[in-house]
Parts: structure tokens; sequence; C-alpha cells
């Protein structure tokens, strides 16, 4: 890591916020932009939140008897508690989505069956699988707090969960890097692991999408393609975006604090006040 990594990393206080949401606030059953293939999407993502955040604590949890450096013990004390509120948060709002219509608990079935599955890896490719999806959680939160008008079609409800969900993602972005640079440090299995998480990620996606259209009785019109092909992969376009941030990743070099997000999360309470409300800690 690189002088200036550092003097990036040292800056941002990882702070576990416990938050608020107001769960009994109407949101709308397709409640991105009114569109089928956009909601389910982030719809999928926070189904998969919970026991993947869970994951990664477990992940970085197998090296506590290894890591002595008593700045890194606080870092992964604060990326733990970030995690923790992560899942539950995700899992009021699942079930909020699933009021709607959604089969999010069985969608979270299926993903604890394949989480069960991976915890019978060694603990290198584990921590590894973590590094991978903390990146790639990372390139989305600098997306959406690079445009968050994005979300302004958005469930109110919703929008504050992502913003501050995408704040605390930055601030933590290294910690589960630091440990597996120290502990295992295979450039090699970095990259195989990322394509097959990837790979697997998107899969399951589009899996859960179908299953959420199904349960919905809904097939988007063409209309909703349109837009969500403009919303995904046109010139802002939120995964032609997390896919030049992937690029990164594969950098022998790489270490996530040479991408500079600091600036974003910089007074984010200033710039988003009625999420910083909703604190309760």
């Amino acid at each position: 890591m690189s002088a200036e990594s550092l003097k990036n990393q040292n800056k941002i206080a990882i702070k576990p916020r416990r938050m608020a949401f107001d769960m009994a606030a109407p949101i709308n059953p397709f409640a991105f932009k009114n569109n089928s293939l956009i909601s389910t999407f982030f719809y999928s993502l926070s189904a998969m939140f919970p026991d993947g955040e869970r994951f990664f604590i477990h992940s970085v949890r197998l090296y506590r008897d290894d890591i002595q450096d008593p700045e890194l013990q606080a870092q992964i004390r604060g990326f733990i508690g970030q995690e923790a509120h992560h899942g539950v948060s995700h899992e009021q709002l699942n079930d909020k989505i699933e009021t709607l219509g959604f089969p999010m608990h069985k969608i979270v079935e299926k993903l604890s069956s394949r989480i069960t599955f991976l915890k019978k890896l060694d603990r290198n490719r584990q921590l590894a699988l973590t590094v991978a999806m903390e990146h790639f959680t990372a390139s989305l939160a600098e997306f959406l707090l690079k445009n968050p008008d994005i979300l302004d079609d958005v469930s109110p409800t919703i929008r504050q969960m992502l913003i501050w969900h995408a704040v605390e993602e930055i601030e933590h972005k290294s910690v589960a890097y630091d440990v597996y640079q120290k502990y295992v440090n295979n450039h090699w299995m970095r990259y195989r692991v990322m394509v097959i998480a990837v790979t697997h990620l998107f899969s399951r996606i589009a899996l859960y999408q179908v299953m959420m259209l199904r349960a919905q009785k809904h097939w988007p019109s063409w209309r909703e393609w349109r837009e969500a092909f403009t919303f995904f992969w046109g010139k802002k376009g939120v995964l032609r975006d997390n896919i030049r941030g992937l690029r990164q990743f594969f950098a022998r070099d790489f270490h996530p604090s040479d991408i500079d997000q600091s600036h974003l999360i910089e007074g984010w309470e200033q710039q988003h006040p009625d999420i910083a409300a909703l604190q309760v800690n």
C-alpha cells in the first residue's frame, strides 16, 4: 500500500451506526422508478445482505487468534459492528418487501444453503470471497454516493437505507483486504475468486429476479426493459460504472485505499440530514 493510500485509510473512522428506519412507511411494490427489473435487482441484493454480511464477519473472525495489531483489531471491531447493523436493517426491509408479495424468505433460504457450503471452504478462500464482495459493494456504494439523484424516485425508506449502507461500506472497505494481505497475500487466489464470485452473484440475482417476477405474475414491459438497460448499462449506468471499479481489483499492487473515496463520505450527515437524524446511538 502506498503512503497516500495509508493516509486515505487512516483518516476514515469506522463508526457503527444503529438506525431507526421507518418500516411502517408505505413502499410501492416496484419501489425503484416503478420498474420491476430495477426494483427486483435491488430486492435481490437486499435478500442476500443479511446472511452475506454475517458470512463476511465469520470469514474475518477466523483470523482473530492470529491478529495482534491493535489498530487492525479496532478496525475489525468497527467492521463487525457495521456489518451486523446492516444485516439487521436489511432483514427488516426484507420482511417489509415480503408483505408486498415477493418471496424474500424463500430466497433467503436458498442463499443460506449456499453459505453453509461456502463455510466448508478453507479459511483463506472464505476470506478471499469476502475481499471480492467487499470491493464489489464499495464500487456500488461509490456510484450511489456520486449519483444520489438516481434514488430520487425510490421509496424514501429504501433510499435512506442505501445511502447509509453506502457510507459505511466505504468506511470499512479495506478491513478484510488488510487481513487477507497480512495472512494470505495470494494474488492469484484473489483474482480467481473474484471472477467466480461475480459470475455466481449475477447468476443468483437473475434467478431471484425471475422468482420475484413470477410471484408477482408480472412480465416487464418494453418500457421497463429500455429503462433498465439505460439504468444499468447506459452512459452513467450502475453496472457499467461498477465494472470499471472491478477492473482495478486485478492490479497486482491493488489496495482498496488506492481508490480515494473519502470525499464522498466527508460531511455526509450535512448532505443527508434526514438520514443522519435516524441514528439512535
